[in-house]
Parts: structure tokens; sequence; C-alpha cells
């Protein structure tokens, strides 16, 4: 059974070997065949001319050292010294080749993986089972795509030898080759099923390999560094860490010993095999039966042919194990998005006319047992300043990532300028909108790139990043950086420098300012400021945003009452709108939370 399982596997193995190797060079490829072949040739004619070098020495002992017979010596000496240096020589270069190859496949593997993850929807960023794939995907490259096809041509390069070798040892005496192949598929067979027994265990373990990553992340890095050493957590974090790897540790040595007992067992049995096969033709020299040079070339090919299936054995299994976390690889490359561009796109308006509608958007997360929206309707017109608010945990970053298409509703549509968004290319459609989520991205990039960002097709000397950032405020504390726009945001690499939240979240701004876009969202866009550069950022709101439409999330008074027209979000539902005034003369929920944060401005 152990040995059934990679040859039902091996037709699915050599697929995606030849996957692999069409983005290698195929000169390459043919070259390290070539010299892998060479490789198992050499070694081979390195034994054989071993052998008659001691026939010949031997027939001399016998006789008279004659000339010729001197002459003879001498020849096969050389004739071994050059096959040595060439089997030095071809192995050196195979190595080189095959490691060029290595490198060629493993970037092409990160390069499927990066395009991969960059491909795929949100959703699947937002569930456990694609950091599961992910980490088995990147167990699998970039190396054990690289190990595969190295793995393949040593296989075959023990294949050739192995067979070479075994008929030299038929032709010395071939009653010995039956225990030699027992002792081999014995080998073959235990080293299988242990390579099965760790994947397997391999597998499930994914989720405890991830809690512990996550913790050494928690413990070792910066981000958490204040609260561990306030709250006293670093001893705590710690033992969760080593019980989580003791855990580990011991259901793994658990497997290695009963591997390590089966493979001595198979040892001795082999020892036992060549103990004996050279007892007997020792026997049969001392009969007459055989020469020397037979009885050593016997021996120096039963070391080589234990070697040479050992390392069958460990390549076949090794291989094996490779084409089971091949196969998650490829698992994860063939993910396909949902959200894809229909087969006939339509056009985006240059200039959009009526904007954004949701028209009874219905929407629930995969994993959700309750809808996040229900029976959704909302606009946001060109030019137009609109106000979200509501609790958090009301559905409000739903609804942008929906706006956005991130995520496509259940039910009801969203439409731009009358046209369902669904219609039109997803990649091209998002780039009508520059957004800052409140969880907004911290580059360790320079300035200039944090802004730059915001729309990558942009010059990096452009202009309008320094006018982005004038738009934000974060030009004034740019200026004093030890670089300006060229200062690293990082104390990860070299003459790196940190800022503050508050200073951070100005240069998301100006990276949500810097794109030519037709809308603009903001999640909680001032959440970090002071409420001087609160102010100033929302004095001159429209200006700043230069006429685009404007979606804003916020719980700040100033901020809601500069909007056109307010919704108020409650469990999913729009339970309000209208303009501010209207909203404080319903005295509804929206005037009950204006009230109460009024109250703290009140003397």
């Amino acid at each position: 059974m152990a040995l059934a399982q990679p040859a039902k596997d091996m037709a699915a193995l050599w697929r995606q070997v030849y996957r692999l190797l069409r983005y290698s060079s195929l000169r390459l490829s043919l070259l390290v065949t070539l010299l892998t072949a060479l490789e198992a040739f050499f070694g081979l004619a390195v034994l054989y001319l071993i052998k008659l070098l001691i026939d010949v020495i031997s027939t001399q002992l016998n006789g008279d050292v004659g000339t010729v017979q001197a002459n003879e010596i001498f020849l096969y000496l050389a004739l071994t010294g050059v096959g040595l240096l060439l089997a030095v020589v071809i192995q050196a270069l195979a190595n080189l080749a095959r490691t060029a190859q290595g490198m060629m496949v493993s970037d092409y593997v990160d390069r499927e993986i990066h395009s991969r993850a960059i491909s795929v929807d949100l959703a699947f960023f937002e569930s456990p089972q694609y950091f599961d794939s992910l980490q088995r995907a990147r167990q699998a490259g970039a190396q054990r795509p690289a190990q595969v096809v190295s793995g393949v041509l040593l296989i075959f390069k023990s294949v050739v030898f192995l067979s070479a070798v075994l008929v030299m040892i038929a032709g010395i005496d071939w009653r010995l080759l039956p225990a030699i192949v027992i002792a081999m598929v014995a080998a073959l067979a235990v080293r299988m099923r242990f390579t099965r027994t760790l994947f397997d265990w391999q597998h499930r373990r994914v989720q405890l390999e991830r809690r512990a990553a996550y913790l050494d992340w928690l413990i070792t890095s910066d981000v958490h560094s204040k609260e561990l050493r306030l709250g006293d957590l670093g001893g705590h974090l710690r033992e969760t860490y080593s019980d989580l790897r003791r855990r580990i540790r011991a259901e793994q040595l658990r497997i290695e010993r009963r591997k390590t007992l089966a493979e001595l067992v198979v040892a001795s049995i082999g020892a036992l095999v060549f103990a004996g096969a050279t007892a007997f033709l020792v026997l049969e020299a001392i009969g007459g039966q055989l020469s020397i040079g037979d009885l050593v070339l016997f021996v120096l090919l039963f070391r080589r042919a234990e070697g040479s299936g050992r390392e069958l054995v460990t390549s076949v299994s090794k291989l094996y194990d490779d084409q089971l976390y091949l196969g998650q690889l490829f698992d994860f490359l063939t993910v396909e998005a949902n959200i894809r561009p229909p087969a006939t796109p339509k056009i985006l308006p240059s200039k959009p006319q009526k904007g954004i509608r949701f028209e009874g958007v219905d929407f629930q997360y995969p994993s959700n047992r309750v809808p996040t929206l229900e029976g959704l309707n909302l606009e946001v017109r060109p030019g137009q300043i609109v106000a979200l608010v509501g609790e958090n945990g009301s559905g409000k970053t739903s609804l942008i990532k929906l706006m956005t298409r991130l995520y496509d509703p259940n039910n009801g549509r969203i439409t731009l300028d009358g046209t369902d968004i669904r219609e039109f290319d997803p990649v091209a459609y998002r780039k009508l909108f520059s957004v800052i989520f409140q969880d907004y991205s911290r580059y360790a990039d320079t300035v200039r790139e944090n802004i730059r960002f915001g729309d990558i097709s942009k010059a990096a000397n452009d202009t309008e990043i320094e006018e982005a950032a004038k738009k934000a405020g974060a030009d004034s504390f740019i200026e004093d950086l030890h670089s300006g726009y060229d200062t690293p945001l990082s104390r990860m690499f070299d003459n790196g420098q940190e800022i503050s939240i508050g200073q951070w979240q100005r240069l998301a701004l100006a990276r949500a300012f810097f794109p030519n876009s037709k809308f603009i969202i903001m999640d909680e866009p001032s959440s970090a400021l002071d409420p001087r550069a609160e102010f100033e950022l929302f004095e001159n709101f429209r200006e700043r945003i230069g006429g685009r439409g404007a979606l804003v999330i916020s719980h700040r008074l100033s901020t809601v009452r500069m909007a056109d027209y307010t919704y108020v979000l409650d469990n999913g539902k729009i339970v309000e709108h209208g303009t501010h005034l209207d909203l404080v003369e319903r005295q509804g929920g929206y005037a009950s939370i204006f009230e109460k944060q009024g109250r703290s401005y009140r003397l």
C-alpha cells in the first residue's frame, strides 16, 4: 500500500514537473539531463577501470614483471585517473546546472504565488482557510518545486546507475541479486510509509504552527512591545508559545522514533546481506572461481549499490513528500477570483453624472449567520459630500467594501450612472475611488512612496505628491524629517525614522488625495488627529477634495455637520437619512447622538 500511493500520484507529479520546467530554459533542462546521465556513466566507468587495474596488477604479481605488463598497469592507472577527474568535473557542472535551473523554478513559483495572492477576492484573505492554504503553499515554494525538479533528475541518475550496477553484479554472480533487491525494496517501503505519516501529521498541525508563529511575532515585534511590558504579558505569551512548541515537538519525535527503529531494522538486514554476500564471494575467490579484481569490484559495486539504493530511496520518498506539497501549491494556484470582469465590460463614464446608488442591497459574509446589511438604499452623487453615521459593528466598513466592489451583494444591486457596477471591469471601476480605511496601511518605505502608492501609475517625482501632502496638512512635519520626502518611515531599514500615529494618518489622507479619482471614501479620517488639525482639515474640505463626490464615515460632529447629506446606519439598516438640520429637527436617533456629543462641548 505504501508503494501504491506514490505510483498513483506519479502521473500528476510528471504533469506538475513539466509545468515547472516549461518556464525554465529548455536548453538548460536538456543540458542538466545530459550531465546527469554522464554523472552515472563516469561513476560506473571509474569502478570498472579500477577492476581492470586490479586484475592487471594481480596477474603481474602472479608472474614475471616485464616492460609490457608495467606499461599496461600505467595505462590503466592513467585511464582511472582521467576517469576520476572527468567524473569530478561532470559532477561539478551538473550541480551548477541543477542550481541554476532550481533558481529559475523558484523565481517562477514566487511570481505565481504573488500573482495569485494579488488576484484572489478579498473574501479569501478574510477566511482562516486562506491562511492555511497560503501557509501550505509557502511550505511548498519556492524551494520545494526546485527540489522536485532536482529530485526527478537524481532519481533518473540513481536508476541508471543502480541498473548498471545490478547488471555488473549479475555478471559476477546472479545469485546475489535477489537478496540485494529485497533489501532495497524493504528500505523503500519503510521510508515511503513514514513519509506519508509525517506529511499527514504536518498537514494537521498547520493551525498549531500558525498560532505559534503569531505568538512569536507578538513577543518579538515592536507593535505590541509597550502593552506587553505594561501588562506584564510577555511571560504568559512565552509560556503559551513554549507549550505549543512542546506539543508539536513531542508529536514529531514520536513519529521519528518509530521511523528510526524501522530504519535500523532495515539497515541491519542490509548489513547482513553485505556480510553474507562478501563471505560467499571470498570462498569463490579462494576456490579459484573468481578473480581478485571481481571480488574487489563486487565490494565496490555493493557499497555503491547500497549508497545508490539509499540515494534512490531517499530521492523517491523525498520526491513523494515534495509531490504532496506541490499538490497543495498548485491547489492554491488554481484558486480563481469570483469577482471578474464580464466578457464584454462596459466603458466607464469619463465624468459620472448620477453617481453611485445602492438599490435594495443585502449582504452577508460567508462565515456569518446573520446579514451584515439589509435592504440598503443610499446614493453618493458627483460633488456631493455624504456622511455615514453608526455605531461600531453596524456595517459601515462593509458598505465601503461593496461600494468599491471588493465584495458583491447577495441581493439588490449597486449602480454607477444607472449601470450595474458588475458590468464594468472591477480593476478599472476601483480606480474611480480613493479610499482611506480606518486600518490604513503604513508602508515601510519613503514618505514619497507612501503617498505615491495612492496611484502607482504616476511618476515618483510627480509634483502632485507634494500637493497632496499639503492638502492633508502633512507638508509641515515632512519638511522636518532628515531627508524630507525621501525619508524611510521605518526603523526596519537603515536611516529609517518613526512618526506619530497622527502623522501617519495625515500621510494616509495625502495618499487618498493624490489620485485623480471621481469619489473619495474616508473611514474615520480624523480619528488620530488633534482638534486643531481636524478643524483645519474640514474647514475647506470641499476645496481639498477638488469637487469629487465623498463618503465620510465619522463620529465627529465637525465632520458630520459639513456633509450635504447624512445616512444613519443601525444593525445593517438605514434608519434615518437627510440633511443635518432635518435630522436634528426629527428628534430621532441622530438627534440623540448629536445632543450627547454636544454636551461635551458646553461649559
